[in-house]
């Protein structure tokens, strides 16, 4: 599982397993947990950052095939992160999630899409399981072989 907060060191960048990786940013640790957890259970690499900074970083590191993101961070916003996204992995589903209500929600899918990005969804926190691995579902298997 990856590691959050203070007592564990952010994990280290996953290889992409054909689209398979998970970009979490998200500075609660008890949340990263249940969510690196139940997208491990569906098949997911997840890696798991605290702040934008190490998001960014990560970003360009690997290539996920889905990003989770979190709205307000303990420093900055995940809405700072989100044309870096577009840049990167414009066609990747990304999860734009927050527990500060629907109005901050619609402000983030707006700014999602005024930065280019196509493939939104917003969720309100806490959230079900179930809605995470709809979200996950979004995202093809591994490329066949030719």
């Amino acid at each position: 599982m990856s590691g959050v907060g203070e007592e564990h060191p952010p994990s280290p960048p996953a290889r992409d397993r054909g689209g398979r990786t998970l970009l979490l940013l998200e500075d609660n640790p008890a949340l990263a947990r249940v969510v690196a957890t139940v997208a491990q259970a569906e098949g997911w690499v997840v890696h798991t950052c605290v702040d934008t900074e190490q998001f960014v970083e990560a970003l360009d590191a690997v290539r996920p095939g889905a990003l989770i993101v979190d709205c307000m961070l303990a420093e900055g916003s995940g809405l700072d992160v989100l044309a870096r996204i577009a840049a990167v992995a414009p066609d990747a589903p990304v999860m734009i999630m927050s527990g500060y209500g629907d109005t901050l929600l619609r402000l983030a899918a707006q700014t999602a899409a005024r930065s280019g990005l196509t493939r939104v969804t917003t969720q309100p926190k806490p959230f079900a399981a179930a809605a995470l691995r709809s979200f996950l579902s979004q995202t093809p298997g591994p490329p066949q072989p030719p």
